[in-house]
């Protein structure tokens, strides 16, 4: 199973970047895949194949971060995201309550690392993944889409979200696209 931890996006901030997603591609048509429909998340971390009889110690892990608190926090403007020039996804960035964000995915890596120590986890900077690039992307589409990002009025975007749960999600690879499934849920407490 393909497995990760995420947070996901309130309802009213993932329909604002779905029609985000769908002007932009616009700009570059057959190039950007959007990801699956009322799934924008905050991934706290990618854990890669995991065999189904570990499915418990990864649930245990996730419940490192139940003690902490809800919190918001902002988001900047989507840029995109290049693996060796090579256009990779559409991403937004965590602006303020980057530094909380950063910390609960230290826990829940720290967790993780406990339970399986021969395993390796990538650390990975806060960002919610809005679109990913097809395979085939040039570096001129990239460029097209990259001042279509620029041009964006901030006003359109969500501004702020509040990160009050982490799941443990399975990805799904189909050939239209992944398809999530929530396996997990931890729920952080409210500010005393």
């Amino acid at each position: 199973m393909r497995l990760f931890y995420a947070s996901f996006l309130n309802s009213s901030n993932m329909r604002a970047y779905e029609s985000m997603v769908a002007r932009i591609s616009a700009v570059g048509p057959r190039v950007i895949r959007p990801i699956p429909a009322a799934t924008h998340h905050l991934t706290m971390a990618f854990l890669g194949e995991i065999e189904e009889s570990d499915l418990t110690l990864c649930l245990e892990a996730l419940e490192a971060v139940a003690d902490s608190e809800t919190f918001d926090y902002s988001l900047a403007q989507p840029r995109i995201l290049y693996t060796r020039r090579v256009p990779r996804l559409i991403c937004a960035d965590i602006a303020e309550g980057a530094e909380r964000v950063a910390y609960l995915q230290a826990q829940l890596r720290d967790a993780f690392l406990e339970r399986f120590p021969q395993l390796e986890l990538r650390a990975q900077s806060p960002h919610i993944t809005l679109a990913r690039f097809k395979r085939h992307a040039h570096p001129k589409t990239a460029r097209q889409v990259s001042e279509a990002l620029a041009a964006l009025q901030t006003t359109e975007l969500p501004q702020r979200d509040h990160l009050e749960s982490i799941q443990l999600v399975k990805s799904n690879l189909t050939s239209s696209g992944p398809v999530y499934e929530s396996l997990g849920k931890a729920t952080l407490k409210s500010p005393s």
